[in-house]
């Protein structure tokens, strides 16, 4: 039930959810006064959530700093939810998402030497059918890019960062308990993802993907894209997760 209410609430926090519901208010409405005041409240909304200076700035206070590997790694421990294992054509093709950083740079890590083994940790989300493990599918992908099979630990149970972070620890703690360990996820993600693998056991090192920030820099206030309206729920996504996490005491 709880999976089924998060999935749920971060479709009503999607800002595109409430451009839809200002939009269909304003069309609705039969009074000029509030017909306008719905308009203007909606120009308002598109102008502040399309600003990519805002975002830039707000991301840039949320996500952790780049954190530089100067050491090797027994484990690097890579989130799933970077690839779309229901991707068409359904012909062997590996279908990857925006969040893919997190699969390359950790291939660039392993092929640099800085970690070991690869523990690929992510299963099905999807709420009504099972859906294929990510885990299970993106570890055809690696050895497909020349990593050994011997190098890539499975968890594919796990379906939200919580699991992610449990049942990795668990998998290191029975079998690889002097192991030393790297958290491999995107910026914006890193702050609950490392919560709850402290809250799990495991205090380990991160390495940080897909920063929001660039260098625009002053520019950025200058620059409005409808894009970046849609970038605003991965925020939304882990500032209300971070709060459930809390309250469910897994951070």
């Amino acid at each position: 039930m709880f999976f089924f209410l998060s999935k749920a609430l971060l479709f009503l926090i999607r800002p595109m959810f409430w451009v839809m519901v200002l939009a269909i208010a304003t069309f609705i409405s039969k009074r000029s006064a509030r017909r306008r005041r719905y308009a203007l409240i909606l120009l308002l909304f598109l102008i502040f959530f399309s600003n990519k200076g805002l975002f830039e700035a707000v991301s840039s206070l949320w996500e952790l700093p780049p954190n530089k590997i100067t050491q090797s790694y027994d484990i690097g421990i890579l989130l799933g939810g970077y690839s779309k294992t229901d991707g068409y054509p359904q012909d062997g093709r590996h279908h990857f998402n925006a969040s893919v950083n997190r699969l390359t740079q950790t291939l660039e890590l392993y092929q640099q030497g800085k970690i070991r083994n690869i523990l690929l940790t992510g299963g099905s989300a999807n709420i009504i059918t099972k859906g294929q493990l990510e885990a299970q599918v993106v570890v055809d992908f690696i050895e497909d890019m020349g990593i050994p099979r011997t190098a890539v630990i499975v968890e594919s149970q796990a379906r939200n960062t919580w699991e992610n972070a449990l049942n990795s620890t668990q998998i290191i703690q029975a079998k690889y308990p002097k192991a030393s360990c790297v958290l491999i996820t995107s910026a914006a993600h890193m702050r609950r993802a490392r919560a709850c693998f402290r809250k799990a056991g495991l205090d380990i090192e991160y390495y940080c993907t897909d920063y929001h920030r660039s260098s625009l820099r002053g520019w950025a206030w200058l620059k409005f894209e409808p894009g970046v309206i849609g970038d605003w729920e991965g925020l939304f996504k882990e500032w209300v997760g971070m709060l459930v996490y809390a309250i469910k005491g897994y951070v």
